[in-house]
């Protein structure tokens, strides 16, 4: 009796401190702190209006998060995420004005996917680290994506504004695609051979190389997948935006990995979750407008921002100890 009594404690103190060592949980703690703080000063943060805008404001950097997250958890870093999504978007401002919207789409999404396949090849050929790699790619996209518009800014005249409108008038539709981005990861990461095998390569990619895991094959994959998401964030920025800018997507690459870092997503690889990178996302959202909110000095914001997001990675580094 009193084994079976012992077992089952220990088995609930496994658990509950199973729940305290999780990132997830102290993400939500961190964000309840900050909205409870936030709403003592202004009481308009909980409004319904104000949260699906926190949740638009990252909407795009939660799509492209994803991309990058999937990278990451394969044991690789993928740095070419902002030029991406200027040339996709310059890609798509062109286009639309000459073939129909639908064509346009499915064509930026590809094309997306084939640079990130190329960017996988060259990565898994190349015998240097993948940042040195993407990062020469990056500023080779950078070249490109000043050349496709001559140095100057393509507008889209109108012509797609889907993403800058609410659906039933309440949602974003930007939401409701990053939100379905999420649900999409969370099933590919759980319950798929792709997403098994690419924690298992992230995680020892040795041991599965050694077990027969086409390791170049699953990379290339990732990279191509991550493309493709560039491809769907850039339709969504440049939707909202109805105007692209050669370096429209240039600030998003060290934004879209702090938020993976802090969501709990391994630099080293491995390890990871949609969920996290839901609430890295989240996270950068809900600080921005709660600095708006307590009307924090706009040259003061992006110094406490950084100083929160320091704090969420120190806890997220002691949790895992």
């Amino acid at each position: 009796m009193t084994k079976r009594t012992n077992a089952k404690l220990d088995s609930e103190h496994f658990s509950l401190s199973s729940i305290f060592r999780s990132q997830v949980f102290f993400l939500i703690m961190i964000m309840v702190v900050i909205g409870v703080i936030v709403t003592l000063i202004n009481p308009r943060f909980l409004s319904v209006r104000n949260l699906f805008n926190i949740v638009l404001s990252v909407s795009t950097i939660g799509i492209v998060c994803v991309g990058m997250g999937t990278v990451l958890i394969s044991g690789n870093f993928d740095l070419t995420l902002g030029p991406m999504i200027s040339i996709l978007g310059i890609v798509m401002a062109l286009m639309i004005s000459r073939f129909s919207i639908g064509l346009t789409l499915i064509a930026v999404v590809a094309l997306g996917a084939l640079i990130g396949a190329f960017n996988g090849v060259l990565v898994t050929r190349v015998r240097a680290h993948s940042f040195i790699v993407t990062l020469a790619l990056s500023v080779v996209y950078e070249g490109v994506a000043l050349l496709l518009a001559g140095g100057t800014y393509i507008s889209l005249e109108g012509r797609f504004r889907i993403f800058a409108e609410r659906a039933w008038g309440v949602i974003p539709a930007p939401t409701l695609v990053f939100v379905a981005v999420i649900i999409g990861a969370f099933i590919v990461y759980r319950f798929t051979k792709f997403g098994r095998l690419l924690f298992a390569i992230g995680g020892n990619e040795k041991a599965a190389y050694l077990g027969g895991v086409k390791v170049r094959l699953y990379k290339v994959l990732a990279f191509s997948l991550a493309g493709g998401l560039y491809g769907i964030g850039a339709i969504v920025l440049i939707s909202q935006l109805g105007v692209v800018y050669p370096s429209t997507g240039f600030g998003y690459t060290l934004p879209a990995l702090a938020a993976i870092a802090v969501g709990g997503i391994a630099l080293s690889g491995g390890k990871g979750s949609a969920l996290g990178i839901f609430l890295g996302a989240v996270l950068f959202g809900l600080i921005s407008n709660a600095l708006v909110l307590t009307g924090v000095d706009p040259f003061w914001r992006n110094v406490a921002a950084g100083f929160l997001i320091l704090f969420a990675v120190g806890v997220s580094g002691i949790v895992e100890q």
